[in-house]
């Protein structure tokens, strides 16, 4: 069926539709004047996909939902239930306040939902900083499920261990340098950068086979005139300096790794990675 046919059945634009082919959720047949032709499998997935949105579901998880290794579409919903509760519980503790009841009330009432929270909400909640934000968004894939009792005590370390850190401090030019570089990364665009690395992590021989180009040009790069004098390393050095000088790699690594199971799981196959990411730059050189 043609484009106008399934923009009338479904309620998308065409930009939407030629959003959701370039991402591989529908392939239609492609005529030589340019012309598609829907199938009915297409059409199933586009109103399925239209629902979806409706319901407040991300275009991030609905990715997740369709692809071959995702998680299953119901498992997605079931999140989206558990969220939409949660926002619920968190209602109930509004209306509670606005009716002045006692805060012994409101802590039991908190205390529910601080138990459904996810590690990261946990952390974001706790450092609101800037330093403390660069840090968690980078464990952010591993950090999704909620505190498991085995690894509370890990996480109270990790959290007084941040706690008891100096300020990382940064020029002015350096944060505006950081602003002008960050205001083109929207928070899904972060989250396909994290997702890279880890399909990277877990297929490592196939990517590395597949980018060795994109290797060589990186470590030409890093050894360039241009990255040597510019903000960025300056910055990378300044943080790796302060990471270093405070036992970050010896004293938080091994803590998450005892209350994040997936990171754990993510540093072993990251350590396999990085030998094997050896023996290509030794290629390369």
């Amino acid at each position: 069926m043609l484009r106008n046919e399934v923009q009338r059945k479904t309620g998308l634009t065409r930009k939407a539709m030629e959003y959701y082919e370039e991402k591989g959720l529908i392939k239609p047949h492609k005529f030589e004047n340019g012309y598609r032709d829907y199938s009915e499998k297409d059409l199933e997935v586009l109103t399925k996909v239209s629902l979806l949105r409706k319901i407040g579901i991300s275009l991030s998880e609905i990715e997740e939902a369709f692809s071959s290794d995702g998680a299953s579409l119901s498992s997605i919903l079931r999140r989206k239930q558990h969220r939409l509760e949660r926002e619920e519980k968190r209602k109930e503790v509004l209306e509670a306040m606005i009716k002045g009841e006692k805060q012994e009330l409101l802590d039991r009432k908190i205390a529910w939902i601080e138990a459904e929270e996810s590690i990261y909400e946990r952390l974001e909640r706790a450092f609101p900083g800037y330093f403390e934000q660069m840090i968690f968004w980078a464990y952010q894939p591993f950090l999704k499920e909620p505190l498991e009792k085995e690894g509370e005590e890990a996480y109270a370390k990790y959290v007084a261990y941040l706690d008891a850190l100096p300020a990382f401090t940064l020029t002015k030019e350096e944060q505006e340098y950081l602003d002008q570089v960050s205001a083109s990364f929207d928070v899904e665009t972060l989250r396909q950068v994290n997702q890279k690395k880890i399909d990277a992590i877990y297929n490592a021989e196939q990517w590395l086979e597949e980018n060795k180009d994109t290797i060589a040009r990186y470590e030409s790069y890093k050894n360039s005139e241009e990255y040597q004098h510019s903000p960025m390393k300056g910055i990378q050095e300044k943080l790796q300096k302060f990471m270093l000088e405070h036992g970050y790699y010896e004293t938080a690594i091994p803590l998450i790794r005892k209350f994040s199971k997936s990171y754990d799981a993510y540093y072993t196959q990251l350590l396999e990675a990085d030998k094997k990411y050896a023996d290509i730059k030794n290629t390369i050189r």
